[in-house]
């Protein structure tokens, strides 16, 4: 299997994670995905699994940006956050998805949406 780059996609079961940042090695762009990929399974534990998930992390004036784009029962929520570092982005844009997934569960259920 050939090596994943720091700058492109990688792509495990529904979680695609992006790394912006072309210089970070490849030991950063594991621990970021590996990290997302368990926020990813914390909040689908609870909430259900979804179509797809695309984690984009990059750096930003004071630190990292990051955008989470869930494909959840046909709809596509997406976040965006800052965070001193990478996780700390990703946890804060995983916490909004996560609201808005249990805001919108209800109305999901119904089949309202």
């Amino acid at each position: 299997m050939p090596a994943i780059h720091s700058h492109e996609c990688s792509r495990r079961d529904r979680v695609a994670l992006c790394l912006l940042d072309r210089r970070a090695p490849e030991r950063i762009h594991r621990e970021l995905g590996a990290f997302a990929r368990y926020c990813v399974a914390r909040i689908e534990r609870e909430l259900g699994a979804a179509e797809g998930w695309t984690i984009t992390v990059d750096i930003a004036s004071r630190g990292f940006t990051s955008k989470v784009i869930v494909h959840h029962r046909g709809h596509d929520l997406d976040a965006v956050a800052h965070g001193f570092d990478g996780p700390l982005a990703i946890w804060d844009a995983m916490c909004q998805i996560e609201q808005r997934l249990r805001e919108n569960r209800e109305m999901w259920a119904r089949g309202s949406a």
